[in-house]
């Protein structure tokens, strides 16, 4: 097994991890399940995500990309960073059940779109049949 096969397996099992635990976190959320306040769930997340972060600098590394040079990467940062607006609104930061929800949903959407980047290595994604 390769370098860059080893931290592309890491990377998308640590991005399956992060999402599939936002979408729980999001359901106890909205059930006020007390686990939500438990200190493994608080904790866990920053673990996986540093792990997805690290594992996609080594692959930056490996593969010698320059992310503000591929199209695609930019829009995967972008959404990033919309991805962890949208979360930090659903599971903190959201006044009402309602906006909370709705950054919830926005923020899964999100993932999917990052993941549809990744997967298509186009900037447009899943929304790329719209424009063909």
């Amino acid at each position: 097994m390769t370098l860059a096969v080893l931290f592309k397996f890491t990377h998308v099992t640590c991005a399956f991890l992060s999402i599939a635990g936002f979408g729980l976190r999001g359901y106890w959320m909205l059930r006020d399940n007390p686990l939500l306040q438990h200190r493994l769930v608080r904790r866990l997340p920053h673990v996986i995500d540093t792990l997805l972060l690290l594992s996609a600098i080594v692959l930056l590394a490996v593969w010698r990309l320059s992310p503000l040079e591929t199209p695609w990467l930019v829009a995967k940062l972008a959404a990033l960073l919309v991805y962890i607006g949208l979360g930090m609104v659903a599971l903190r930061f959201g006044r009402s059940r309602r906006i909370r929800v709705g950054a919830w949903l926005l923020a899964l959407a999100t993932a999917g779109y990052i993941v549809s980047v990744a997967y298509s290595k186009s900037p447009l994604g899943f929304i790329q049949p719209i424009f063909a």
